[in-house]
């Protein structure tokens, strides 16, 4: 097992000092129909792009109908344009994010309709552009965005994985991802439904300092508390981040009509993530059946502690400042 993660974590602590840790939150476009006597379509747009390095990404809203600004407002982390949109030759039928192509985002599209359906789309940047008439409906929005914020949260994906340096049998990995699991879902509802609020910046502050913790318990050569009760601390831990899965979502928020299936939706994305890189890293131990070098080992965790210090450090001074 230590041998995999000497090879995984020397892999993963290049790309998380490349990317600092940022997490990469979807934009969010809310397109609303307007009841009015005219015979022409009408929307209310809002679009809502985060921020990331303490820089807007500068993102711009096209579409086959023309669009009159109404206004903007900064809030934390992101940036909000509200338009109309005024559909005089045909309805809406193409929706551009201009400048997605530059970014790692995604942007997630809700429409809602006076007399039809609302619909739920994704705009990447592959194709920044969608035909509304033409696209298919591809795996449920909310599942997908909640895989990638797994899979893109380097923190949370780092957490994951330093835990697999605690426990080494099957049953107890079992046990200790449940138990995670358990905790993150617990509180990812609860602040879903604005049952528990915190900011989001400590949250992400701690979730740094659990990483360092659990590199410090991996050096020890103490029998401490994290290492017999492993389940115990992922719970813990897992309820912090389950806050920190929860300030994603309220990003984008949750769609009126069917709040209870896009979160369910979510919090299975965020565990086929999760089993995902679990998965791969146990398989890459058994395919390629590397062997434990008590020195190689201490080296990932010695980075991994260094890096998540260094987040540590970064949130807990963007919090006094």
């Amino acid at each position: 097992m230590r041998a995999l993660l000497v090879l995984v974590f020397s892999l993963f602590t290049l790309f998380s000092n490349l990317l600092v840790a940022h997490e990469v939150r979807p934009a969010y476009l809310q397109l609303t129909e307007l009841t009015t006597d005219s015979p022409n379509q009408q929307f209310e747009a809002s679009l809502r792009q985060p921020q990331i390095d303490g820089r807007y990404l500068g993102l711009q809203l096209a579409t086959n109908c023309e669009s009159i600004p109404v206004s903007a407002r900064l809030s934390e982390g992101a940036l909000t344009e509200v338009f109309t949109l005024e559909c005089t030759e045909e309805d809406l039928e193409t929706i551009t994010i201009l400048g997605l192509e530059r970014t790692l985002i995604d942007t997630l599209v809700s429409i809602q309709y006076v007399d039809d359906a609302p619909r739920d789309l994704l705009i990447n940047g592959d194709e920044p552009s969608i035909q509304l008439s033409t696209v298919t409906p591809g795996a449920p929005v909310y599942l997908v965005i909640g895989i990638e914020h797994l899979l893109l949260g380097f923190d949370h994906v780092l957490f994951v994985l330093m835990l697999l340096y605690i426990v080494r049998k099957p049953i107890d990995i079992l046990i200790v991802v449940t138990s995670f699991t358990i905790a993150h879902s617990l509180t990812l509802v609860l602040s879903a439904f604005d049952v528990v609020t915190l900011s989001s910046a400590p949250v992400e502050a701690v979730i740094a300092g659990s990483i360092v913790l659990l590199a410090y318990e991996i050096l020890s050569q103490q029998e401490s508390l994290t290492k017999q009760f492993p389940a115990i601390v992922a719970f813990l831990f897992g309820l912090l981040h389950g806050l920190g899965f929860a300030g994603a979502l309220a990003e984008i928020g949750l769609p009126e009509n069917s709040q209870l299936i896009a979160l369910l939706l979510f919090n299975i994305g965020i565990e086929v993530g999760q089993l995902t890189i679990i998965a791969a890293a146990l398989s890459i131990v058994f395919i390629l059946r590397l062997r434990n070098h008590p020195v190689l080992a201490q080296l990932p965790v010695y980075a991994a502690g260094g890096i998540a210090s260094f987040w540590f450090i970064e949130r807990s001074w963007s919090i006094l400042v």
